[in-house]
């Protein structure tokens, strides 16, 4: 009986290997769930955060630029890969007034992100606006009214996601 495992061994082998792989898709579904929740964050951060506290959930920024914006005078734009986060103003306690993300890891719990269809997108989310204005297609939730939470689906030509946007409407 050399070379051979007991029946009872490989059981318990096969059961290992199914709870790892098990264990594996879960924490992958958890990484998912937690990256874009609609009015609420990307990647951990929201509105409102300061420069430190976006630091803190998604580490050094790959750049840190001070932008000339015509309605809010200076604003600072950190990128980080895929994501951008604009803060309105440029000291440390200026707070995140938008985050937006090309990026195709960045998924809602039902798996909607950049390169869904608006099919799928509308099947999945509740309470969205869909429309096309001034040649841009775009779905929504929240009300375009100043200071309140958007979240905004930017839809191409070919009807996919190319773009999520969490803000707030400036006044």
């Amino acid at each position: 009986m050399m070379g051979r495992c007991p029946p009872v061994r490989r059981l318990l082998i096969a059961s290992l290997v199914a709870a790892s792989l098990t264990a594996l898709f879960a924490s992958a579904a958890l990484a998912r769930v937690q990256t874009l929740v609609p009015q609420s964050s990307i990647r951990g951060v929201k509105v409102g955060m300061v420069a430190s506290q976006v630091r803190s959930k998604l580490g050094r920024p790959d750049s840190n630029r001070t932008l000339a914006d015509p309605i809010l005078g200076k604003t600072r734009m950190m990128r980080f890969g895929l994501v951008e986060v604009r803060f309105r103003g440029v000291r440390s306690n200026s707070p995140v007034i938008n985050i937006s993300t090309t990026s195709k890891k960045e998924r809602t719990a039902s798996g909607i992100g950049v390169g869904s269809s608006e099919r799928a997108l509308r099947a999945a989310l509740r309470g969205e606006t869909c429309r096309t204005e001034f040649g841009y297609r775009h779905c929504w939730l929240g009300q375009w009214k100043p200071g309140s939470l958007i979240t905004d689906f930017s839809i191409s030509k070919s009807g996919r996601v190319t773009r999520l946007m969490l803000g707030i409407v400036i006044d």
